[in-house]
């Protein structure tokens, strides 16, 4: 009974950060719909009233701690606790609720499954006393902090076919206090007049709230440039709230990047460069800014992983968007500062103190394309390598070709760069190196807790499995430590692949279709076994 418990809170974590019941991450898979049916082990966990608030505290920890890559599995396990629960269940979960769902976009991923799963249940939408009672607090657990949710409402609007409109009417928000209902008239456009009304008042942070969404308004409605420029600076304006018609305008553009989020900054440099924001005679200030805002401290405060800050490196250097319908020519600062920030975030990254096999393929196949970006399967595969060189201890890499049996002893150190080893798998992949047998190799080179096979695809012509015959060699070999986590990544793989035979209770292997800048995240949590803690939330900032 204990062993179907503990499998159970594992398929929970595992769920909720690769959004499958089994062991397979499909890197740039659009979110499918989720059912009733994959998720039977939530299901047998929250029929115990102690196991259901465990299921709640992984869900609230994967989602305050930032564990999962989207966010849609983690809404849905929550919105299926909530529906499916008993009453202690529920009762202990809507108290989370405003740690859960941080931003409007949570609140009403959540509403939507909430209603599909209601629905499903008993034909009816779910707006019973006690959700509507924890709609209603989500709200207004902000009424200290008005000009946040002033700020929230505004950014994030709609989803999933919800608004804030229909969600407080719905749930017949009551607000506690008068900044509350300044914002809550604001939603439902009721009383205009007396939410834009700057008369004088004792309460600071309800004057703040006026002045945002008086701002937002005037922003709404604006047909000059000086005017928007004025009112984006003096109430930080995201550019969520800026027309489009001024979202073509580099000076804007200008005033938006002084107070914009690094992710943000980072996505937006092709269109800022397009409009030509670093080479005018400001140029000198918007690239100091950029460097500013990418120093080690800050990144290291956002948590962002290398490899997100390499896929936006090479798009800009394509000089092109992904999806081809935005052009610039890069600039040679930027692409300098980017080039830095990689490789300071990959000192940055948190030692695991685990023992490292790293297989990476040399195959002609490696120099593809991944899907949906400019960079290469072994371009990929190394800055992979060059990661986890830069931060463990004890890193073995292999290289191989044709011949599984006959892999090359890599020459790959700590003191490689993203450039050195790109040229070390281009030699190999031309001209070959230091050849031995796996059987000789294994005998000074075992008990390896974690195995990472970077290969092409899962199969060749014929239906030859690639990674089956290598990891077979790892096991006969015993190369692997006891229980040791072994991770296979087809990197030019599409997420519509088939994969054969995947067993889902299979805890020791995660197969890997694809990659994209969320897959290192991913493998992180696997080699960690999907482990959480059990976080208070006391003192949980809600945003």
């Amino acid at each position: 009974m204990d062993q179907n418990i503990n499998k159970d809170e594992y398929f929970v974590r595992r769920f909720l950060c690769l959004g499958s019941k089994d062991n397979v991450y499909r890197s740039n898979a659009q979110h499918s719909k989720f059912s009733r049916n994959d998720v039977p082990f939530i299901e047998r966990l929250i029929a115990d009233n102690v196991r259901g608030i465990e299921v709640l505290d992984c869900i609230k920890d994967v989602s305050v701690n930032n564990k999962a890559c989207r966010q849609e599995p983690t809404m849905f396990a929550y919105a299926f606790c909530m529906v499916h629960g008993d009453d202690v269940v529920k009762n202990y979960g809507y108290k989370m609720l405003s740690n859960i769902c941080r931003i409007p976009t949570h609140l009403f991923q959540f509403q939507n499954y909430c209603e599909e799963l209601n629905m499903q249940k008993n034909n009816k939408s779910g707006w019973g006393r006690r959700h509507r009672m924890s709609i209603s607090k989500w709200y207004n657990n902000f009424a200290d902090k008005a000009p946040k949710l002033a700020y929230l409402v505004t950014k994030y609007k709609k989803r999933c076919k919800w608004n804030h409109r229909d969600i407080v009417r719905l749930a017949h928000v009551k607000p506690t206090n008068e900044r509350i209902r300044t914002i809550l008239k604001f939603i439902v456009n009721k009383e205009m007049d007396d939410v834009v009304t700057l008369h004088e008042s004792l309460d600071k942070d309800h004057k703040k709230v006026k002045l945002f969404l008086k701002a937002v308004i005037d922003a709404k409605e604006c047909d000059d440039k000086e005017q928007i420029m004025d009112i984006i600076a003096d109430q930080e304006l995201a550019r969520e709230h800026v027309p489009n018609r001024f979202l073509s305008d580099k000076e804007v553009w200008g005033v938006l990047l002084r107070t914009m989020p690094l992710t943000a900054m980072i996505r937006n440099m092709g269109k800022m460069t397009k409009l030509g924001i670093f080479e005018d005679e400001q140029a000198s200030f918007y690239v100091n800014l950029v460097r500013q805002k990418m120093k080690s401290e800050a990144l290291q405060k956002s948590k962002i992983h290398p490899m997100k800050i390499l896929f936006a490196l090479k798009q800009y250097n394509e000089g092109k968007g992904d999806q081809c319908r935005l052009d610039w020519r890069p600039n040679h600062a930027i692409t300098t500062i980017l080039e830095k920030a990689f490789e300071d975030s990959v000192r940055l990254q948190s030692r695991t103190g685990k023992r490292y096999l790293l297989a990476v393929s040399a195959s002609g196949e490696m120099k593809k394309k991944l899907v949906g970006s400019p960079l290469t399967a072994s371009e990929a595969a190394g800055a992979m390598v060059h990661t986890i060189v830069k931060q463990e201890d004890c890193v073995k890499t292999l290289l191989f070709k044709n011949n599984l049996e006959r892999p090359y002893i890599s020459t790959i150190d700590p003191d490689d760069n993203l450039n050195s080893i790109k040229r070390k798998l281009e030699l190999l992949s031309s001209s070959g190196g230091h050849q031995v047998t796996f059987s000789t190799w294994a005998r000074d080179n075992n008990d390896f807790d974690v195995i990472i096979i970077f290969t092409d695809t899962l199969k060749r012509e014929g239906d030859s499995r690639v990674a089956e015959p290598f990891d077979h060699f790892c096991q006969s070999h015993e190369v692997g430590a006891p229980n040791h986590a072994r991770v296979i990544i087809a990197m030019t793989g599409k997420p519509n692949d088939h994969v054969d035979a995947v067993e889902p209770c299979d805890v020791q292997t995660l197969n890997v279709i694809g990659f994209d800048p969320t897959t290192p995240q991913i493998i992180n949590s696997f080699i960690n076994g999907f482990n959480f803690d059990n976080v208070s939330m006391d003192g949980v900032e809600v945003y």
